[in-house]
């Protein structure tokens, strides 16, 4: 039965990753991934700097990171001009906090010496396909705990993270 499950998981784990690199090299076919202005490629979740998980499973985990941020760069996507397109490829990731032992379970504890720090490369291209700007960007808010709407933390996931990278765009792709 397991052998099953496993064989199930993995069928629908390559479905899934067929539809959506289909969907990315022929964006034409469907009209609500051409919508879609940010293109973001991860590297395995292990090997950036801390997305730990606290009261989860570390796959499960990771999941939700990578759906929390997908849904945001989707929406923050309509901010790019008609046509252009970013590409961002994360290469190390480190959540705000940090993991430590509870008396029951793992937390993660928000202290300002555990701010949160994201490095991605990224490519800007217009409609007719040429290179706008690209370089690499080195992200950390090392005053994160003392922003203005702090409170907006507990509505929102990873929003210390997703804050770096408005601030960057506004800075590098807006006004650059």
């Amino acid at each position: 039965m397991k052998n099953c499950k496993r064989i199930l998981v993995s069928a629908i784990g390559v479905l899934a990753l067929g539809w959506g690199s289909a969907s990315i090299a022929n964006p034409g076919k469907d009209s609500k991934q051409s919508q879609e202005r940010i293109q973001v490629e991860w590297s395995d979740f292990n090997d950036y700097r801390d997305v730990r998980a606290a009261s989860e499973p570390r796959g499960t985990f990771h999941k939700r990171v990578k759906k929390s941020f997908e849904k945001f760069f989707k929406e923050y996507s309509k901010e790019l001009p008609e046509g252009q397109t970013l590409s961002i490829k994360i290469l190390d990731l480190d959540l705000a906090g940090h993991v430590e032992l509870g008396s029951t379970r793992d937390i993660r504890v928000m202290k300002d010496i555990h701010f949160p720090r994201m490095n991605f490369s990224y490519t800007l291209t217009g409609a007719d396909g040429k290179v706008l700007k690209e370089g690499e960007a080195k992200l950390k808010d090392m005053n994160y705990l003392y922003h203005e709407k702090t409170w907006k933390r507990y509505r929102e996931g990873f929003y210390y993270e997703k804050r770096m990278f408005r601030e960057w765009f506004e800075d590098t792709l807006e006004k650059g």
